[in-house]
């Protein structure tokens, strides 16, 4: 039990820091008013002191198609491209990224915050860092792994061919999906990317690059917002609210739109020291944001072509109002809900909390418990690196005309990224030496198991919530890869007794003994 001791002392270094390892777009001030360069940043938020060599965020336009004929007006492009090569997480788990260091944003950035500019971030490239371009579809991409890139003693390596920067197509052909450089038309090899975290949203007819329209804000007609600050991290959409979308049907919002506030910011500057980026309540579209789960329903009329065309009914079965953003519209004082730069954005005249990265939580719902358990235990020897078979739209593979073989994806993008990074972070010691393995190990396993206490019982080794045959074949599974899971009879160790243990526990069903883990 000695390796058990060790993975309690390094969980509770990590519980120290606040959050597992996982990283996420938390803000973008896209499109200020006024001074653009004074103003503009992103903002990451994830494992406090989290190390970001490797890893890069970019703005991809889509161009735009504001006749709908398929033709568009301005090619796709990638904006702006930054590295994070050389930054950390700040103390509390937030990075800013602006735009100028010395304008308005570094005065009201959190102390605890990491600060790094668009120039000394810049991927190389024959132009410098500008401003982030306004109008047409935009996608924000942060990434881990890009076609020809590497790192080597902690510095980036850009061979021959690599196109992750600014001012490059990424969809010459535009079809919406971002080039293998195979496609007609000169395309450049911007795909496979492993993709952590993505948010798009649609203007002027243009295209979106997320991985799933999922995370595509839905509710932007005409509408290039100034701002988004997530205030949700959903590992499945949520289904909390409803919208009607182009085909005149009634259908769930997406996970970006419960995720998100986002709206125009306030014409004026903040006045110090108080840190009012604040989305505008006066504006013409109101800030936007999560459903009112406690809102009225509404009932709707066969293909309605707006939420206009629904009303409220006691017998109704949809949401569409949102979070009450604003108190009093008719009030210029009210200033809405504020982003603040390298800090939560929790704020309690809306009661809104923003979302914290739980311990152990690999699905993202909030409370770590015995589906994260499942979850891990079927992780075991997964790393980030691992790789499948890229397929097309209809789950065809897409062939590398160079080998004859299918071009390789990453296996964990997105929610599943930062779920298999937050297991592998569990017990950060588990590997050679005393570093974090590559892979999620059955110590991270136990200390996962520290945190979430199950007291399941001992015969129900596939963790379901009950005991059937179908746990024999788990059992095998996890002596087989020294699981404790499979320790039944709790003597510290996985050995051949415990199979005895086990038939003994299954023979007696729901009043067998119970195990933790």
């Amino acid at each position: 039990m000695q390796k058990r001791q060790i993975a309690a002392a390094a969980l509770l270094f990590v519980a120290g820091q606040g959050a597992s390892a996982q990283v996420v777009i938390n803000e973008a001030m896209h499109d200020p008013p006024g001074a653009e360069t004074a103003w503009e940043y992103f903002e990451l938020y994830g494992r406090p002191n989290m190390d970001l060599t490797g890893y890069a965020i970019a703005c991809f336009k889509g161009g735009s198609d504001t006749n709908g004929d398929g033709v568009p007006e301005s090619p796709a492009e990638i904006d702006e491209a930054f590295t994070l090569d050389g930054l950390t997480l700040g103390a509390d788990g937030f990075l800013v990224l602006v735009n100028d260091p010395f304008g308005d944003v570094p005065l009201y950035t959190h102390p605890t915050a990491t600060i790094a500019d668009f120039a000394s971030q810049h991927i190389p490239t024959v132009d410098t860092a500008g401003n982030l371009a306004n109008g047409d579809s935009t996608t924000y991409l942060l990434v881990r792994a890009r076609p020809n890139h590497s790192i080597m003693g902690g510095v980036s390596v850009y061979a021959p061919g690599y196109s992750f920067r600014k001012d490059v197509d990424p969809d010459v052909n535009w079809d919406g999906k971002l080039d293998f450089g195979i496609e007609s038309g000169s395309p450049l090899a911007v795909d496979p990317l492993q993709i952590v975290d993505d948010i798009a949203w649609s203007d002027n007819g243009g295209k979106e690059y997320v991985r799933s329209s999922d995370q595509e804000i839905s509710d932007t007609p005409g509408f290039d917002p100034d701002a988004l600050s997530r205030v949700n991290y959903f590992g499945t959409n949520p289904n909390a609210g409803n919208r009607v979308n182009s085909s005149m049907e009634v259908v769930s919002t997406r996970s970006a739109d419960e995720e998100f506030i986002y709206g125009e910011i306030l014409r004026i500057p903040p006045t110090r020291p108080l840190p009012e980026y604040g989305f505008d309540p006066l504006d013409m579209v109101l800030p936007k944001g999560p459903t009112n789960l406690t809102g009225p329903l509404y009932t709707c009329p066969p293909s309605p072509a707006s939420e206009g065309d629904c009303t409220v009914s006691g017998s109704g079965t949809f949401r569409f109002d949102d979070i009450t953003l604003v108190t009093n519209v008719a009030m210029s004082s009210e200033t809405g809900f504020n982003m603040t730069p390298g800090t939560f954005n929790d704020d309690p005249r809306f009661g809104i909390t923003q979302f914290r990265f739980v311990l152990a939580d690999f699905n993202f719902d909030g409370e770590a418990d015995a589906d994260d358990l499942s979850l891990i235990n079927a992780s075991v020897g997964a790393t980030l690196d691992d790789r499948t078979d890229c397929l097309d739209e209809f789950g065809m593979p897409i062939i590398d005309p160079g080998t004859g073989m299918p071009f390789q994806c990453y296996a964990y993008e997105g929610r599943a990224f930062n779920c298999i990074e937050a297991m592998r972070w569990m017990d950060p010691t588990d590997g050679p030496g005393g570093t974090n393995d590559a892979a999620v190990t059955v110590f991270d396993v136990m200390a996962a198991e520290a945190v979430i206490p199950t007291g399941r019982l001992c015969a129900d080794q596939n963790m379901d919530g009950f005991v059937s045959p179908a746990d024999f074949s788990a059992w095998v599974a996890n002596f087989n890869t020294n699981n404790p899971v499979a320790d039944v009879n709790q003597d510290g160790s996985v050995t051949p007794a415990d199979f005895s243990a086990w038939v003994a526990a299954f023979n007696q069903g729901a009043n067998g003994p119970t195990c933790n883990p």
